[in-house]
C-alpha cells in the first residue's frame, strides 16, 4: 500500500469534490496534519486516497472514493487498517469492510453545502452570543453532558477560534462549531451544535449557527456539515440558514474479527 504526505498532492485531488471531501481538505491543516495517515492509490496523480485519522482516543476512517475501483483500493487495505475504528463511507462500502470486521451502525447521514446567505435573517434573533474559548471549556463541556452526551469533540477544536455560545444568565444554553476549520484552504465543516434541553424549540441554535455562518462565508470558506438523516429539526434548521442537501453516508463503528 502506497502513503503519502503531499499536502499539495492530496489537495489536487481533494478539490474536484470539496463538499464530499471536505474533512480530508479540513485535515491538511498543519492544526489537524500530524494525526493523518493518507493512503493512496496511482502514482504520478492521486486517483483515490482514504484517510486515517488519530487525533482522538479511537482513530477513525474516511472512505470517499469518486472511481468504480474504490472499492478494491479499500478491499487492499483492509489489513493495515486499526483493529478498532469509527468511520465515516458511502454505502456500497459496507460489504468490504464486513470482509475483515464487524460493524455496529451509527446511522445513514446527510452531508449539506451553504448554497445561499439565508442566514442573515436570523442574525438578531436569539439570546447574546459571545465567541468562546478555552475558558469557557467547562461550562462547555457540562452543556455537551446534558444535551449532547456521543458528540465527537476535542478540546483543541475551541483553539479554531470558530466556536460561539448563546449565553442566557450568564450559563451557555446552545453552542455552534466546527469540527474541521482551515483558512489555508479556505474550508470549514460545522459540528457540536447543540441546545441545552431547558431551552430548545425558541430558535437559539439558529441564531448561534447563523453569527458562525457569517463570519465563515465572510472569509470565502466553502461551508458544509454533517447530520442524521433523520434529524428533522436540524436539518429544518439548516435550510432555513442556506444549507442544501449534498449527499448521504453511513457511519459505523467497526471491530476486526
Amino acid at each position: 500500500m502506497n502513503y503519502t504526505a503531499d499536502k499539495e498532492e492530496l489537495y489536487r485531488h481533494f478539490r474536484k469534490d470539496p463538499i464530499l471531501f471536505g474533512y480530508h481538505i479540513g485535515d491538511l491543516d498543519d492544526f489537524y496534519f500530524g494525526n493523518c495517515k493518507w493512503a493512496k492509490l496511482g502514482e504520478n496523480e492521486i486517483e483515490e486516497a482514504i484517510l486515517i485519522y488519530t487525533g482522538l482516543e479511537t482513530p477513525t476512517v474516511l472512505a470517499f472514493g469518486i472511481n468504480e475501483n474504490f472499492n478494491s483500493f479499500l478491499e487492499d487495505l483492509l489489513p493495515e487498517l486499526p483493529n478498532r475504528f469509527y468511520s465515516h463511507y458511502q454505502k456500497d462500502c459496507l460489504d468490504v469492510f464486513r470482509q475483515a470486521y464487524n460493524d455496529k451502525s451509527l446511522g445513514t447521514h446527510l452531508k449539506m453545502k451553504l448554497v445561499s446567505d439565508d442566514f442573515n435573517d436570523h442574525l438578531d434573533d436569539g439570546p447574546e452570543i459571545k465567541r468562546l474559548d478555552m475558558t469557557h471549556k467547562k461550562s462547555l463541556l457540562e452543556l455537551y453532558r446534558r444535551s449532547y452526551p456521543a458528540n465527537y469533540f476535542d478540546d483543541r477544536m475551541l483553539e479554531t477560534g470558530k466556536y460561539f455560545g448563546g449565553f442566557i444568565n450568564g450559563e451557555i444554553v446552545c453552542v455552534s462549531g466546527v469540527h474541521v476549520h482551515s483558512d489555508e484552504y479556505k474550508i470549514s465543516v460545522l459540528g457540536n451544535i447543540t441546545t441545552h434541553p431547558d431551552y430548545r424549540g425558541k430558535g437559539l441554535a439558529t441564531a448561534v449557527t447563523a453569527r458562525l455562518v457569517k463570519e465563515l462565508h465572510a472569509n470565502g470558506n466553502t461551508v458544509a456539515l454533517n447530520v442524521k438523516k433523520d434529524n428533522f429539526a436540524a436539518i429544518k434548521c439548516y435550510e432555513k440558514l442556506g444549507f442544501k442537501i449534498y449527499c448521504e453516508y453511513e457511519e459505523s463503528y467497526f471491530t476486526r474479527k
